[in-house]
C-alpha cells in the first residue's frame, strides 16, 4: 500500500532548547518536514507477536509529531575544561525528543511501541540544526531521541571534535536513561515527573543515527569492539569517513548499515570514505553517494535538492531493518537515479 500523504503536525510540549550556529571545521564530523515520498511495500515477512504486528502496521503512515526536551546529568564523569571555561564535574545532556502523537496531540501509544532512533549531531552544532530530518523521523512512526553533546556542540564551551571514548561512553548513557524512562507504565504518563514518551519507544528496535561527528558516534557504537551497544539494531551514518573511528570493528555482527556520504563534501574526502566502506563493511550495509552534494545542507535543508531523498532513503531504511519490512530495502538498494548512486 502507498504512502497516505497527510500534513506533519508538529506539536511543541515543551521549548526546543537554543541551539548554537557555526559551520563543521575542516576534518570535523559534523539536517526539518515535507511527506516522504510514497512507496509502495508488501506485507512484512515475520510479525510474531502483537508488538511486532502494530510496529509494521505504521510503514506507509505519517503522523502528527510531538516535542519535548528532557535533561540527563552523568555524575560519574567530567566534563574536561575548555579554553577559559573550567569544566564540570559532570556531565550534562539536554535531549530533544520528538515522537507521534494523536490530533489532539497526545502521545500515540495506540499505534505505538515505535522503534526508537538515537541521533547524534555534529561539530559546532545542535539538534536543532537537523529539525526538519528528524520530524521527518517522527512523521514516519519513530521516537527520534537527539542529545546535545557538551563542548561538541559548543555548550558550554568550545566547541570541540568529539573524542571517541567520551563520547561513545556518552551516547550509551543517554540511551540508557532513555529506555529507563520510557519503560515507565503507560498508565503513568502525566503523573508528576513521568516523561511524556512513557510508552512509547520498544527497546528491542533502537537504531543509532548522525552526522559527521555524530556520524563516528553512531557508527561507533554500532560496531566498534570497545564501545559497541548490543541494543543498536542499525546504523544510519551520514557524511563522513566511517574509518575515522580507528579502531578494530565487529564486521559481520549483523548490525544494518546504511552510509550517506556527498562526492563534493568538503570537509570529508569521498573516495576515501567510499574506499573505505567497499574493503571494511560487511552485510548488511549499503552505501550510497550523493553526487555533487557538500557536507551539511542535504541533511538539514528542505531546499536541498538531495534532502527529500535523505529523507525517503533514511525511512526505507529504517522500515526494513527495524519495523520488519524487508521489502522497503529495496528502494535502498536502488536509489533514485541522478542525485544519488549506490556504491556498495
Amino acid at each position: 500500500m502507498g504512502r497516505r500523504v497527510v500534513p506533519v503536525v508538529v506539536v511543541v510540549v515543551s521549548t526546543l532548547l537554543a541551539a548554537c550556529g557555526g559551520s563543521p571545521r575542516a576534518n570535523g564530523r559534523s539536517t526539518v518536514p515535507t511527506n516522504p515520498t510514497a512507496t509502495a511495500a508488501s506485507a512484512p515477512t515475520t510479525t510474531t507477536t502483537d508488538a511486532a504486528a502494530r510496529v509494521a502496521a505504521t510503514v506507509g503512515r505519517t503522523f502528527a509529531v510531538g516535542e519535548t526536551t528532557t535533561e540527563y546529568v552523568d555524575s560519574t564523569r567530567p566534563t574536561s575544561a575548555s579554553g577559559s571555561w573550567p569544566g564540570a564535574p559532570s556531565r550534562t545532556f539536554p535531549v530533544t525528543i520528538w515522537y507521534p502523537v494523536n490530533a489532539d496531540g497526545s502521545p500515540d501509544r495506540a499505534d505505538g511501541p515505535f522503534p526508537l532512533v538515537l541521533f547524534s549531531h555534529g561539530y559546532a552544532v545542535t539538534p536543532a540544526t537537523y529539525r526538519e530530518l528528524l520530524t521527518r523521523w517522527a512523521a514516519a512512526g519513530y521516537v527520534v531521541a537527539a542529545p546535545t553533546y557538551p563542548l561538541l556542540s559548543g555548550e558550554p564551551a568550545g566547541p570541540d571534535h568529539v573524542d571517541y571514548a567520551r563520547s561513545f561512553a556518552d551516547a550509551r548513557f543517554v540511551l540508557t536513561r532513555l529506555l529507563a524512562d520510557a519503560a515507565v507504565a503507560p498508565g503513568a504518563a502525566g503523573v508528576a515527573g513521568a516523561p511524556v514518551f512513557a510508552g512509547l519507544v520498544d527497546p528491542d528496535r533502537v537504531a543509532a543515527a548522525g552526522h559527521s561527528d555524530g556520524e563516528a558516534v553512531a557508527y561507533g557504537i554500532g560496531f566498534l569492539r570497545c564501545c559497541r551497544d548490543p541494543r543498536v539494531r542499525a546504523v544510519v551514518a551520514m557524511a563522513g569517513i566511517l574509518g575515522n573511528v580507528n579502531g578494530p570493528v565487529e564486521r559481520d555482527n549483523g548490525v544494518a548499515v546504511l552510509h550517506l556520504t556527498g562526492t563534493a563534501d568538503e570537509l570529508q574526502d569521498s573516495v576515501t570514505a567510499l574506499a573505505w566502506d567497499r574493503e571494511n563493511l560487511g552485510d548488511p550495509h549499503w552505501t550510497i553517494g550523493l553526487v555533487g552534494a557538500t557536507h551539511l545542507p542535504p541533511f538539514r535543508d528542505p531546499a536541498s535538492p538531495w534532502f527529500a531523498g535523505v529523507a525517503d532513503l533514511t525511512i526505507a531504511f529504517l522500515d526494513g531493518t527495524l519495523k520488519g519490512w524487508p521489502d522497503r530495502l529495496e528502494v535502498v538498494a536502488a536509489p533514485p537515479t541522478g542525485r544519488f548512486v549506490r556504491d556498495s
